[in-house]
């Protein structure tokens, strides 16, 4: 076979070309899992994902992308931060504890969706960063992984870090969602942020958005800072900038932090905003930024460069001299004026109009503002021009208005009265109490008279004109009544009173007018004729007697005592009277007599028995009592 020469500079050609390619291959082998296409220099996270990418504790996909924006599963966060362990003793966990948990493995699918990732979740549950076996039931879903929240991984991330012992028991965030941070994450959070490894201040709105995703670059970033806390091998204060929180595309050499004060000076130009503050020791500071790179809050809304104001107290989240945020404290105020109008625009948003002093002020109305017009829940169209109001207002924004009615009309029963003040109440079905101040002019009728405040009575019906809380017309009219029932008490005094049992066994007491009348059996007579335990009418006028009408001939008693006999079939009751000892005979009819016990419940005849003590009310006929009341004191 004829043998082929080389020449020999061929052969130098070649060798080289091949040293070359081994040179390259070696250089690519070396540095490809650290060059990603979609991780350019001017992204963000660079500098972690390449350290973490050289540590091999993160790695990209077969495409050389790393997918920076891609949610991390609740899996892949777990092996993640196994990795920042010694792979030897990952797999010597394993080993020796695989079959203690091969039953979970293989009932929450991790064995039929995650095989790759059983070594990491043995470790994880050994060494307590997941503490509970029936987490792994959030983990997949119909065969698919589940995503992390932020607030699940602070907690894997701070007991992979074995930070639990540096827990605080009272942690206070200042995020704005702090609320939906689940309590028992709270402080595996603050431990995070007092690491460095995320950002105290939240997104540009101060948020931590705790039921969000986590990315692969956020996930890259917290990794890299806990690997050199766990590592020491470095300074672990890199900064706690947005990205951890919002993905922007700067990373801030120094962390975000806050400062508080009063504004001194604010410039809008040229796009930029340069914001000049006094804090607590008088002393100037400066920070500025592009105004699209600054948030600026009033409480909870956004807010517009011209509420800078000079004076007003202010919170900035600056790194340096940026500034990133304001936020503005909440201004509340209360105020008193007179209703105008309101009006609302094309969007339905309402505003007020109020006169404040000698000016006009404009406020805004929302869904939730309160509204009462004399003291009834209303709503803003209720409201007439002058009406009195006092506005509890929010960061120019009405949360309640307590209105009274320039006019006010309304009618009721006079509970109480006096020369400057009178209570009434409504005769409607929802017998509603007023109160008012009574103006020292106002006009006063009764029953269609001239009349003084003095002449008004309690009953008395009467309408009120009211004009700002304060009465300044009173119509009243007397109202008459009849009650019956049995006299059992008189009581002469400058204004003498009697005393009756009523109809419902109730004792009440009324005054006598002067001028009152009586007849006893329709004859004229004087107050000294009446006998107790008269059967009378009398009459009221708003609430006091005007007339007496008594029957003599129906005299009522009451007698008491303890029970000798019972006989149901003649309806009679004999008692031993206490005052005297004497037997009285008691008659009594089942249809008309009321049998009750002493704290006014119905009985019937059968409740009674012998040796019961009873008070009888009853009218005296021919040596006996026929009963009307039959009251048990004492049943034996």
């Amino acid at each position: 076979m004829k043998k082929i020469k080389v020449k020999k500079w061929v052969k130098s050609t070649l060798a080289i070309m091949l040293a070359a390619f081994l040179i390259l291959t070696s250089v690519m082998y070396s540095f490809g899992a650290q060059m990603f296409t979609d991780v350019t220099d001017k992204h963000w996270s660079k500098k972690y994902v390449e350290d973490m990418a050289s540590k091999k504790v993160i790695t990209g996909y077969e495409d050389a992308t790393f997918k920076p924006d891609k949610s991390v599963s609740r899996i892949e966060s777990i092996v993640l931060i196994t990795r920042l362990f010694d792979p030897k003793e990952v797999q010597s966990v394993y080993d020796a504890n695989k079959s203690k948990y091969e039953k979970s493995l293989k009932d929450y699918g991790i064995l039929t969706y995650a095989d790759w990732a059983k070594e990491e979740i043995v470790f994880a549950l050994e060494k307590d960063i997941l503490n509970k076996e029936e987490l792994l039931s959030q983990f997949i879903k119909n065969g698919n992984p589940q995503n992390a929240l932020r607030w699940e991984i602070a907690v894997y991330l701070a007991r992979g870090l074995d930070l639990e012992d540096q827990l605080n028991k009272v942690v206070v965030l200042g995020f704005k969602d702090a609320d939906e941070i689940p309590s028992d994450a709270k402080p595996y959070v603050d431990i995070l942020i007092k690491k460095g490894i995320i950002n105290g201040s939240g997104d540009w709105k101060g948020n931590f958005n705790p039921k969000n995703p986590v990315t692969r670059a956020e996930m890259a970033k917290m990794l890299s800072v806990g690997y050199k806390l766990n590592h020491k091998d470095g300074n672990t204060n890199t900064g706690t900038d947005n990205n951890t929180n919002t993905g922007n595309n700067t990373d801030n050499s120094q962390s975000l932090t806050s400062v508080e004060g009063k504004i001194d000076d604010v410039i809008d130009y040229n796009g930029n905003i340069t914001l000049t503050i006094k804090d607590s020791r008088d002393k100037k500071l400066v920070f500025s930024n592009k105004k699209s790179d600054i948030s600026i809050n009033l409480g909870s809304q956004s807010a517009k460069v011209e509420d800078l104001k000079e004076g007003r107290d202010v919170k900035l989240t600056i790194s340096g001299s940026k500034l990133y945020a304001v936020k503005l404290s909440d201004v509340e105020e209360e105020k008193e004026g007179y209703f105008y109008t309101v009006s609302f625009d094309a969007n339905g948003n309402h505003t007020m109009k109020c006169k404040i002093g000698s000016s006009y002020e404009e406020y805004k109305l929302t869904s939730t503002t309160k509204i009462k017009i004399d003291g009834e829940n209303a709503s803003a169209y209720n409201l007439d021009k002058e009406d009195k109001v006092t506005l509890k207002i929010k960061n120019g924004v009405i949360e309640e208005i307590d209105a009274v009615s320039k006019n006010f009309e309304v009618d009721g029963i006079i509970q109480e009265v006096s020369s400057s003040r009178i209570e009434i109440e409504t005769d409607d079905k929802y017998e509603k109490t007023y109160k008012f101040d009574i103006d020292k002019d106002a006009k006063v009728r009764r029953n269609n008279d001239r009349a003084e405040i003095s002449d008004l009575r309690v009953g008395d019906k009467v309408e009120l004109e009211v004009e700002y809380d304060k009465v300044i017309d009173i119509d009243a009219d007397t109202v008459k009544t009849k009650v019956e029932g049995i006299l059992k008490e008189i009581k002469m005094a400058q204004t003498p009173e009697i005393t009756i049992l009523d109809e419902d066994n109730k004792t009440k007491t009324y005054k006598l007018v002067s001028g009152f009348e009586v007849e006893v059996d329709d004859n004229s007579a004087g107050l000294y004729d009446l006998r107790i335990n008269h059967k009378v009418e009398i009459t009221l006028e708003s609430g006091e007697v005007t007339k007496i009408e008594a029957d003599d001939n129906a005299s009522v008693s009451t007698y008491t005592g303890k029970i000798t006999d019972i006989d149901t079939g003649d309806n009679e009751i004999r008692i031993e009277n206490n005052i005297d000892g004497k037997t009285v005979y008691i008659r009594y009819s089942t249809s008309s007599v009321n049998f009750k016990d002493i704290d006014g419940h119905s009985l019937s005849e059968s409740n009674f028995d012998e040796d019961d003590v009873i008070s009888v009310i009853g009218e005296d006929k021919l040596g006996s009592v026929e009963a009307k009341i039959i009251i048990r004191i004492e049943n034996h």
